[in-house]
């Protein structure tokens, strides 16, 4: 398999990015921190 050129892996970095700052910025949220806390409980 060959390496993707450089731009593709630049492109891949910079998506990979915006993904981990969705999933950072949804933590801040306090109803989603509230409503994962009330899912795992009801496991219980």
């Amino acid at each position: 398999m060959k390496a993707p050129a450089p731009a593709q892996r630049v492109a891949l970095w910079v998506a990979v990015g915006i993904v981990l700052a969705l999933v950072a910025g949804a933590y801040l949220n306090p109803h989603l921190m509230l409503d994962m806390a009330d899912q795992l409980w009801s496991c219980f």
